[in-house]
């Protein structure tokens, strides 16, 4: 049941929303989805910097953007400075990315593929300053720390669940296509999840990457 606070407002004072995405028949089925409920008015951009120009001369209560811009973690600080509550909106599995989104200041994940109820009723709870966060994603507070040595000395990089069971995998010697069916997730998925390792351990093959995890303690110190 809609609080007093929502149901009072009239049109003219609805809700903006603002939509980003690289795909602009997105952004429009999202804008009749939102807008079917008179409290919102959705605006969508399918560039960044375009959006982020927008903020700073209209106000947004609200900010759905996808994952699949480039530098999306820099854009989402941005765009968090402007102070709107911002939503990942995505069809991806956003886990392995959870803490740093969560740093950069997003407030929630919003599935792509949540019907109009799901998704009217994830931007209401927004509205009381609710946030619905899937089991599976807070599990990812649950952060290891790895201290890798590198060329300047020890750095401290935190590493996802995703992440180290990867590494768990890697090192029984799954080639990436059997990870990804392993953990139900996507190749691409996989594929990002390799790369944010290899930048984290500040390597460039799997030989390297194992060797590395394993004097961060991450591995038992010989193969499996």
């Amino acid at each position: 049941m809609m609080s007093n606070e929502l149901t009072r407002r009239e049109p003219e004072e609805a809700v903006k929303v603002m939509v980003i995405d690289v795909l602009p028949s997105v952004i429009e089925g999202t804008r009749r989805l939102l807008e079917m409920d008179p409290r919102f008015n959705v605006w969508g951009y399918t560039e960044v910097d375009r959006a982020i120009a927008e903020l700073a001369v209209r106000d947004f209560y609200c900010i759905l953007i996808d994952l699949s811009f480039p530098n999306v973690i820099n854009a989402i600080k941005k765009l968090s400075a402007y102070n709107p509550l911002v939503f990942v909106y995505t069809d991806e599995d956003p886990s392995p990315y959870f803490n740093r989104l969560v740093d950069a200041g997003v407030m929630g994940f919003i599935y792509k593929t949540s019907d109009s109820n799901q998704l009217l009723q994830e931007l209401s709870q927004a509205l009381r300053g609710q946030s619905n966060i899937p089991i599976r994603l807070l599990r990812e507070l649950r952060r290891i720390v790895a201290y890798i040595e590198d060329g300047k000395g020890m750095k401290r990089e935190a590493i996802t669940e995703r992440e180290e069971q990867v590494l768990q995998y890697l090192a029984l010697g799954y080639t990436l296509r059997e990870i990804a069916g392993t953990l139900y997730v996507s190749l691409r998925s996989i594929e990002k999840t390799i790369a944010d390792l290899y930048r984290k351990f500040g390597v460039s093959s799997r030989r390297e990457l194992l060797q590395k995890a394993r004097q961060a303690k991450l591995l038992p110190q010989v193969s499996l």
